[in-house]
This record gives structure tokens, sequence and C-alpha cells, in this order.
């Protein structure tokens, strides 16, 4: 049996017997919070392309439907961090986080969390929203999936050697590495790289102006930003260029550029002191210089419920996809995954930064 299969046995026997309920009611999970994380709302077949990073906006109203149905209790992020050190958290709290600011969020996901009267913090990183390009590295990895029947050799491109194919995604994967090096070795910038991804459309039969005219795998411009509900959605702190450099001054320049920026957007003096690692990247050193900065809260990847032992600026959260299966969600949610063994990792796919 492969092991997803294993692990959805498991679940649905626990929840058979009585034993996942038991957790969810228990005062052990009363004392924990779930934070958890989402990132683009497909708009065509993004969740084919990468399920991991994209959600059909019909698995996220299930998702929503399933916490509202089952007395979940949906706290704004900032709320529930204050609410787990006072010890004042409701019955089986969860959060909900947005990483990015797609342009998806405001076209896709904000009309359900209307639905449901649920808040949500969404972090977003600002270069792209101030540069109307969509991703670089994201719309590069979907172009040529897109591209993947074209047939075409790329190596042209990046003044390969050999032949650079795309139809399989060991292929796909090459290429975008070699990309990377060849843009970063010549320091494009966010114009040269947009004209760069419209040769690689050329090459494998994908109309690029045409995407990225629709906003796809864009962020939202400022004045969509600016105009999300407040009294739903936190606007907060995702870096300014979605990278996290190991170098004190390049990554406090982030947050820096990333809040004044996100001020200038929204109009006002917020402090804006809560953060999300771009995908998942983290070392021990941005704990002392986000203290520095006077962040409040910062999320990771790591799945796990967070507790009062949890440090604040190392917050878990779930990563909740296509592939998370109804059985593992409930799991999670309940606080039952928690007690089973798992694989932790820290990072997601780089192809989104």
């Amino acid at each position: 049996m492969a092991a997803m299969g294993l692990k959805d046995t498991i679940y649905a026997t626990l929840k058979r017997t009585g034993i996942t309920d038991a957790v969810a009611r228990s005062r052990w999970r009363q004392h924990r919070h779930l934070i958890l994380c989402y990132h683009g709302i497909s708009t065509l077949d993004e969740h084919e392309w990468n399920a991991q990073l994209y959600m059909t906006p019909a698995k996220l109203r299930a998702r929503l439907r399933y916490l509202r149905d089952h007395d979940y209790a949906i706290l704004p992020l900032a709320d529930a961090v204050a609410r787990l050190r006072a010890g004042t958290l409701p019955p089986r709290s969860v959060s909900l986080t947005f990483d990015d600011g797609a342009t998806d969020f405001a076209t896709h996901a904000l009309p359900i969390l209307r639905e449901f009267n649920a808040p949500a913090t969404v972090y977003v990183t600002t270069y792209y929203a101030e540069h109307r390009f969509p991703v670089f590295d994201t719309a590069l990895s979907y172009v040529l999936w897109q591209g993947r029947h074209s047939a075409a050799d790329v190596s042209a491109l990046v003044e390969h050697a050999g032949p650079l194919a795309v139809a399989t995604e060991a292929e796909r994967q090459l290429v975008r590495a070699l990309v990377r090096t060849y843009t970063d070795d010549r320091e494009m910038n966010g114009a040269e790289k947009q004209a760069f991804l419209e040769r690689v459309g050329a090459l494998v039969h994908v109309d690029v102006a045409a995407f990225s005219a629709s906003g796809r795998l864009a962020i939202m411009t400022p004045e969509t930003v600016r105009s999300l509900p407040r009294d739903l959605v936190d606007v907060e702190l995702h870096t300014h260029r979605h990278r996290t450099p190991r170098d004190a001054d390049q990554f406090k320049r982030e947050i820096k550029d990333n809040r004044a920026s996100l001020a200038a957007i929204m109009g006002d003096s917020a402090a804006r002191t809560h953060f999300c690692y771009p995908s998942g990247d983290y070392s021990s050193s941005f704990v002392t210089w986000l203290g520095e900065l006077g962040v409040t809260s910062a999320t990771t990847c790591v799945p796990r419920l967070v507790d009062s032992g949890s440090a604040a600026l190392l917050l878990p959260r779930f990563v909740d996809t296509m592939n998370v299966s109804d059985l593992s969600f409930e799991a999670w949610v309940t606080g039952m995954a928690q007690w089973l063994p798992r694989r932790t990792e820290n990072t997601l796919d780089p192809a989104r930064a």
C-alpha cells in the first residue's frame, strides 16, 4: 500500500473509533492552535501544473465549509497569537494565511472568505505589486509546463551546448535551473526577465503576452491590495523581493522595503509586525534580525500545531494543498495528525520565489 493510502487508512480508523473527535474536543487541543497555509487559488489549470501550490476554489470552499460545520473558531492570526499567550483560546481554533498576495487571492479566495465570514492574513511580497509582471520563476515554470507538448528545443535561449527539451518534469527542471543561472549572471531586472519569458513562450508556443495581461501568476496591484476589506483581511510582511538573504543588512532591507511599500500601498501607518518566511526558508539568524526590526510573529512551513512553547518567530503551519486528502485535513485540524509520525519540511517549491 502506498504511504499516503496507509496514512489515510490510519486516519479513517481513528475517526471511526471516535478517537479523532475526542482529540478535537480535548483540553490538549484547546491549548493549541492550527495555522493553515494557502498559496494560489486556481483560475484555469494551475492546480494541474502544481498541486502543491494551487488549489481549486471548490476545494477551498469545502475546507471552510468543514470548519464551519464542525464548529471551528477561525481567528485572525494576530488575535490567535495573543490569545494563545494569554491562555484564552476558544475550542478548535484555527487561522487562515495566504502567502505572496497573488491576484487570485482577490478574485477567487476573497469571495469564499466573505461567504463564510472567515478572517485571513495575506502576506504580500511587494516588488511585483509595484512592477506589473508575473512572478518570473513561477511564470517560467508554468509556461514551460504549458509548452510541454511543443517538442521545442530551448537550448539557444541559455547558450547551452546540447539540446534542451521541455517534455518531462526532469527536463523542465534542468531548463529552469539553467535559466535561473543565466538571468542571475546577467543581473536581469524585472522588465528584462519578462522579455526573456516572452522569448521562452515563443519557442514553446505559449502566448506570454496574453497570459501576462490576464494577471494570472501576478501579485495584486496596489489598488487591489488597498481595497481588501480590513475587517476581514490583514495585510502583512513577506519581504519585498520574495527572497531571504543570509546577509544581515540585505535581509533587513527586504523587510524595511516591504514594510515601506505596504505602508505606501495601504496609505496608513500601521506597524505591520507579522511576517512569513518566503518559501518557508528560514535560518536561526533571521530570528535575531526580525526581533531587531520589531517583528512579533513569523510563520514557517513546518507542519505542527502552535502551543504556548512555540517560538513566536518560528511558528509552525500546516500547508494545505490539492494533494491533502479530506481525511488528512481533518486529522490536522482536530490535532490528531500531530500524534502520528510524519516527515517534516521547512521549505516549499522554490519555483514560487
